[in-house]
C-alpha cells in the first residue's frame, strides 16, 4: 500500500520505500519522531537523493524528516525481507542507524541505499533493485556479445568467399 504524508503509519525500524519518477526507489529506515536515516549524495538533502547517477561517487548518511525526504513522492513501509531474514531487534536497528549518521561512503549504483537499509534492519546487504539492474546489464551484455559474434561470423564468411 502506498502512503502520503497524512497516512503516516511507520514504526521504529521499518524500511521506507519511496517511489521516484522514472521507476526507481529510494530507501530509508524510520527511526522515530518523523525522521528517517538514509543514504544520499554528498551535499544533497531531501528528495534530491533521486539524482544519483553513475557519476555519483560519494554519499553521506543523513537523518532527515520523512516528509522532506519523500517530497511529493508516494512511499510505503516495505519490510518484504522479513519473510526471508530475521530482523534485528528494533533498538539495535535504531542504534546502528544513528551511529552511521554523518558517515561518508563510496556510492555504487549496484550497492545503494537499499543495501544500506537492509544492512541496518537484517545485517545483510541486499538490494532487489540492484539484482534487477545486474540482470538487465547481464542480458544486455549477452545481446551485445551475440551481435558482435554474428557480425564477426559474417565478416569471416565474406572473407572466405573472396578467396
Amino acid at each position: 500500500m502506498i502512503y502520503r504524508k497524512s497516512d503516516f503509519i511507520a514504526k521504529h525500524g521499518d524500511l521506507i520505500e519511496m517511489s521516484r519518477k522514472g521507476g526507481n526507489s529510494h530507501w530509508a529506515v524510520y527511526i522515530g519522531d518523523g525522521d528517517v536515516v538514509h543514504l544520499t549524495p554528498d551535499g544533497a538533502s531531501g528528495d534530491e537523493s533521486v539524482q544519483y547517477s553513475s557519476s555519483t561517487k560519494v554519499a553521506v548518511i543523513k537523518r532527515e524528516p520523512l516528509a522532506e525526504v519523500t517530497g511529493s513522492d508516494p512511499w510505503q513501509v516495505n519490510n518484504r525481507s522479513d519473510t526471508r531474514f530475521k530482523a534485528l531487534p528494533v533498538d539495535k536497528i535504531i542504534k546502528k542507524a544513528k551511529q552511521s549518521i554523518g558517515r561518508k561512503v563510496r556510492y555504487n549504483v549496484l550497492k545503494n541505499c537499499e543495501h544500506f537499509v537492509n544492512a541496518l534492519r537484517y545485517d545483510i546487504k541486499i538490494s532487489y533493485q540492484a539484482k534487477g539492474a545486474n540482470f538487465a546489464i547481464d542480458s544486455n551484455l549477452i545481446k551485445a556479445l551475440v551481435c558482435v559474434g554474428t557480425f564477426l561470423t559474417f565478416l569471416l564468411r565474406a572473407e572466405s568467399y573472396r578467396k
